[in-house]
């Protein structure tokens, strides 16, 4: 394909660079208390979506003492993360991921009469697919008390991406059965290689998976003629050991495309397609301040993905597989030149 026809698809189909907001209305604030209480329920420590979401409501003037929780992702502890947060008297719950967005608010389709936050409003991030993982059965009317914010951006933005770096016929998986995002991943990303001609090459992870046994499922991914391997939002692969699998990944000279934007900033993957983490974070803020000082149900504020996407890249670990992008490529990308904690 020529460069110019490239470029052309890649801005005709909405690739942008820069902040996105949800053009969220905002309607004229009641006085509001003297403070709110925010849990925020993460699987790691707070990050830049975590930042972006506090700088908004102190920016729009929201009152608040936000109180950290850390969740492991053992399903056996949601009923006691349950009963700890809802102590806490929180007027509303930030969840980050998946994992952590069921253990507190649960599937749409059981019975959720036993959960002490079954009023509480809940606001996600980087939820990845939240009818999918079944936390809604439709985002734009959650009918329940939890909405949020998704960051990925659509399968054919992302190829469009990958094809416009190189021509890549032969995609690595690396699948984590733990997390139930991971599977609707693998399936959507089978179902669409499957209509434009390309192979998935994957391999599943045991239950408690350490880097070491990610060093192993990368090589024999890579054994298996894997030209890239693909990283999506799976928690464990993206955040808990990324390090692990960028190592991994350039033991073996694999590149690697990540659809979450930390891993390609602080771990050396080679590039990814996302939103920024920051404006997912000040958009899961816009609802947030929309729930306690507009007052607004949460099962009317639809769930929704920011419409614009940035492409990264990693210009250290492109030097390192000697496998530098096309200048077109760079003219619409933002690229990282600090040296990754991978290869210090």
């Amino acid at each position: 394909m020529k460069p110019r026809t490239v470029l052309f698809r890649m801005l005709r189909l909405g690739l942008c660079l820069g902040l996105a907001l949800g053009s969220a209305a905002r309607a004229q604030a009641p006085a509001q208390p003297a403070s709110f209480t925010i849990v925020m329920v993460l699987p790691h420590a707070a990050q830049s979506t975590e930042a972006g979401f506090r700088s908004y409501l102190q920016r729009e003037n929201v009152a608040a003492r936000y109180i950290e929780v850390r969740y492991s992702g053992d399903r056996l502890e949601e009923p006691v993360l349950r009963q700890q947060v809802a102590a806490l008297g929180p007027d509303l719950v930030y969840a980050l991921g998946s994992p952590t967005a069921l253990a507190l608010a649960g599937r749409h389709d059981e019975s959720n009469a036993a959960n002490p936050l079954r009023h509480t409003p809940i606001v996600f991030t980087e939820v990845a697919d939240p009818v999918g993982v079944g936390l809604l059965r439709n985002p734009q009317r959650p009918e329940r008390n939890i909405t949020g914010v998704s960051h990925i951006a659509p399968l054919d933005l992302q190829f469009n991406a990958i094809q416009a770096y190189r021509p890549f016929h032969r995609i690595g998986y690396l699948h984590n059965p733990d997390e139930p995002n991971s599977s609707i991943i693998l399936r959507d990303l089978q179902a669409f290689a499957r209509r434009q001609g390309l192979e998935v090459i994957d391999a599943s992870l045991g239950t408690g998976a350490d880097p070491a046994q990610i060093a192993r499922k990368v090589a024999e991914i890579a054994a298996r003629g894997a030209e890239l391997l693909y990283v999506g939002p799976v928690a464990l692969l993206a955040f808990t050991h990324r390090d692990a699998v960028m190592e991994a990944a350039l033991r073996q000279r694999l590149p690697t495309f990540c659809t979450t934007e930390s891993i390609v900033r602080r771990s050396g993957c080679l590039f990814g397609l996302f939103s920024n983490d920051t404006n997912v974070g000040r958009f899961a803020g816009s609802m947030a301040r929309q729930i306690l000082l507009e007052k607004k149900p949460v099962s009317a504020i639809p769930a929704s993905t920011l419409q614009r996407f940035s492409l990264l890249v990693n210009l250290p670990t492109a030097q390192t597989l000697d496998l530098y992008p096309p200048m077109l490529l760079l003219n619409v990308a933002e690229v990282v030149t600090a040296t990754s904690p991978t290869r210090r």
